[in-house]
C-alpha cells in the first residue's frame, strides 16, 4: 500500500542528494523565526550545490545576506543560463500566472535527463469537503491562481515534453490546523489573548476533521493534503 509521506523532506530528499539543484520559490517568509522546515534549507544541507530563486527583492537580499546563494528572478520568465539537474517547484505552481511559460523555462534550465519535483495542495481532501459542506466554500489561500489533481497536473506537463516518474501524496494538514497557531505580538494583552482563545477553539473543533482525513489517506493516499510529482524531460533531437 501506497502509505503518504509525513514531510517534504523525506520525498524531496531522495532526489536532491548529491544533485546540482534549482530551487524555485525559495524564500521562507519567516526566515527569523525559524518555527517550521525550512525546504531550502533542507536542500542546501544534501545537495552537492543550490541557487534559489524568488520574485521578492528584499527577502533574496535576506537570504544572500546569510550566505545562502539565491537570485532575484520571475520564474516564468527566468534566464539564468546553465542547467540542473534537478528542478524543484515546491508550493508554487498554484501561485503563477502563466503556467505554460514555466513548463518552457524548466525545459531550458534542466540537463537532458533531469528531474523537475512539483508540490501543490490537493483539492480532494476530506478536510476541503466538510469546509465546503459547513462554510460554503474550499479556503483556498488568497495569493492562489488554480487547483490541481494528479490527472490534471500530468496531462498539463505532458504538453510540455515532461513525463511523470513518480506519484505520491503528503500527509502534512497537521501543519495548517496546528492547535496552537502563532498569534501577532502587537495589540494589548486582552486583544492578544482573545485572539489566542479564537485561534485555539476554532482549530480544536477542527482536529476532528483532520485526523479522519489522516485515517482516510491510509487507505486512500490521494485525499492526502498535498500531491508530490516527479517528472523527467528528455530535450527532443
Amino acid at each position: 500500500m501506497n502509505i503518504p509521506y509525513r514531510t517534504k523532506e523525506k520525498w524531496i530528499g531522495k532526489f536532491v542528494a548529491g544533485k546540482n539543484v534549482l530551487d524555485l520559490g525559495c524564500v521562507c517568509h519567516e526566515l527569523d523565526k525559524g518555527d517550521r522546515p525550512w525546504l531550502h534549507g533542507f536542500i542546501c544541507k544534501h545537495a552537492e550545490s543550490v541557487l534559489g530563486v524568488d520574485y521578492l527583492p528584499d527577502e533574496v537580499v535576506k537570504m544572500q545576506e546569510r550566505g545562502y546563494r539565491a537570485i532575484c528572478e520571475n520564474v516564468e520568465e527566468m534566464n539564468i543560463g546553465k542547467t540542473f539537474d534537478v528542478v524543484v517547484a515546491g508550493d508554487i505552481l498554484e501561485h503563477l500566472s502563466n503556467l505554460g511559460r514555466f513548463f518552457e523555462r524548466v525545459q531550458a534550465h534542466l540537463k537532458p535527463g533531469g528531474l523537475l519535483l512539483v508540490t501543490t495542495p490537493n483539492p480532494l481532501t476530506f478536510v476541503r469537503f466538510v469546509r465546503v459542506l459547513l462554510k460554503g466554500k474550499e479556503g483556498a489561500n488568497r495569493e492562489h491562481t488554480c487547483w490541481f489533481t494528479s490527472k490534471v497536473l500530468r496531462q498539463l506537463a505532458q504538453r510540455y515534453g515532461f513525463s511523470v516518474a513518480e506519484e505520491a501524496y503528503l500527509d502534512d494538514i497537521r501543519l495548517s490546523y496546528t492547535l496552537f497557531p502563532r498569534i501577532p505580538t502587537h495589540g494589548g494583552v486582552v486583544r492578544r489573548t482573545f485572539r489566542r482563545f479564537y485561534k485555539f477553539s476554532g482549530r480544536l473543533l477542527w482536529q476532528p476533521a483532520v485526523l479522519t482525513n489522516s485515517l482516510l489517506c491510509l487507505v486512500r493516499p490521494q485525499l492526502a493534503e498535498t500531491l508530490c510529482m516527479a517528472f523527467t524531460y528528455e530535450e527532443k533531437p
